[in-house]
């Protein structure tokens, strides 16, 4: 094995010649993977363009020595050094997933635009992270690794030790002399990582010697296989998604899905949600919650109410079915307040589960006021808010008279909002339904007073 030098990172680096502007920072922990990084950038990255940052997390007895130790090499060396603390709730669960969020939102922080922040990720991890993926039964996507290039916040994520062997990190340091910290964490087998650092990757190599190379030809194949996998996508996904409407901002066509056969129909849904969790924070559906779009939503009857649901720490989904289409719902609560409500004239009442607000605003009088423009109010009349209706029935103004689930149907209102639309009562009699409709004989009168509804709805939808 030939010994390590700057030379096997400098390809996987920008031209430095044309980043004169740029800041290089190293995520620099001080362990043997950064220290050895940081010495090798040092003799090829002028110390004016490089800077390490160090993260505190507070989480070991021995935080602060590798904080004095990386801030002593910075300073021994001449780099420009950054410590952050960062706070970790260590009563919650997943604490190693809280270290890495709050690690990256300090990454995404300090970078400016044309920045590049440098990761000491190598081959062992590439191995350690395909293999992980693949016993989590991981598909192409998973199974490409650890990429060795990003877009993060304003700047660009670079790996350039993702092809170089734990060995060569090793040789190197002992041969040029550093010294580095120990996270005795790491050697503790009872999280599934450390065990196939510690265990599993060694056995591997033993056998297998060659095994580094072999599992990261595999995940280029991987990679090279999702990227075709999402140009395939892009070609569905212009058949299957629908123009904005009254529903969503888009939705997916039941019709021209059910076209395409399963394997397809689960690559584009794949691709549609990785979307919607750049644009709204969703998280994206593993292989159960696709399996059951495929298998149940889709091919349910129309007027079946089929319904698929995931979350994460932060955010739930719906995803349902209506008029034709596949709609994907944030945050719906499964339960909100049902209580009747006073509600006065330019009053914002808000109505709490996700429902938005509702104003009654006063109408200008102007000569082509018409009755459906509000509803007409008089002095003392006692204004409500509710959700339930004992009335059977109701008249739209210009329509005939319909039980409410009928208007509803009329109105395109989907079934999982027909039990939270804000009813307006007057006197205790509806009046109007929210702003979809005002009732026969209640509408706004010229000369008279007039307040229309105004129902300041929150997206609880989620598209493109």
């Amino acid at each position: 094995m030939a010994p390590l030098t700057e030379q096997d990172i400098l390809l996987s680096l920008p031209d430095l010649s044309a980043t004169q502007g740029s800041t290089f920072w190293v995520a620099y922990s001080g362990g043997l993977d950064s220290q050895v990084l940081l010495s090798l950038l040092q003799k090829i990255i002028p110390t004016t363009q490089l800077r390490a940052v160090h993260i505190n997390h507070g989480l070991s007895p021995q935080a602060d020595d590798w904080q004095a130790h990386c801030q002593q090499y910075c300073q021994r060396s001449g780099i420009s050094f950054e410590c952050k603390t960062v706070v970790i709730d260590k009563s919650a669960s997943s604490l190693e997933l809280q270290a890495r969020q709050a690690r990256y939102a300090v990454f995404e922080s300090l970078l400016q635009a044309d920045d590049y922040l440098l990761m000491a990720h190598h081959q062992d991890d590439h191995m350690e992270t395909v293999l992980y993926r693949l016993l989590r039964g991981s598909g192409p996507r998973g199974l490409a690794g650890i990429p060795a290039q990003r877009k993060i916040g304003k700047g660009i994520l670079l790996r350039p030790l993702l092809k170089v062997s734990k060995e060569a990190l090793t040789d190197y340091a002992k041969t040029t002399g550093l010294s580095w910290v120990e996270d005795s964490s790491n050697k503790d087998t009872n999280f599934d990582r450390n065990l196939l650092r510690q265990d599993i990757i060694p056995t591997l190599k033993m056998r297998w010697p060659q095994v580094g190379k072999s599992i990261q030809r595999s995940a280029e194949l991987c990679f090279e296989s999702e990227q075709l996998l999402q140009e395939l996508a892009k070609i569905d996904a212009g058949q299957v998604l629908n123009t904005p409407d009254n529903i969503p901002e888009s939705s997916l066509a039941i019709a021209s899905l059910t076209e395409l056969n399963k394997p397809r129909q689960r690559n584009v849904l794949r691709y549609w949600f990785q979307g919607l969790a750049e644009g709204y924070g969703i998280p994206v559906p593993g292989y159960e919650e696709l399996r059951r779009i495929v298998d149940e939503l889709i091919p349910a009857a129309e007027d079946a109410r089929p319904l698929v649901a995931w979350k994460n720490a932060k955010v739930n989904v719906q995803v349902r079915r209506f008029a034709g289409k596949i709609v994907v719902l944030k945050d719906f609560p499964a339960v909100f307040d049902k209580r009747v409500r006073a509600i006065n004239l330019e009053e914002k009442l808000e109505l709490g589960g996700n429902l938005g607000a509702v104003i009654l605003e006063k109408l200008t009088a102007t000569s082509d006021l018409v009755a459906t423009d509000g509803v007409c109010i008089e002095a003392g009349d006692a204004l409500e808010i509710r959700f339930q209706c004992d009335e059977p029935e109701a008249k739209p103004i210009g329509r005939k008279t319909r039980s409410l689930k009928k208007n509803y149907q009329d109105y395109c209102v989907p079934p999982w909002l027909r039990d939270r639309i804000p009813l307006l009562f007057i006197n205790g009699k509806l009046v109007a339904v929210a702003d979809l409709f005002v009732c026969h004989g209640k509408g706004a009168k010229k000369g008279q007073k007039n307040v229309k509804i105004n129902w300041q709805k929150l997206d609880i939808y989620c598209g493109y």
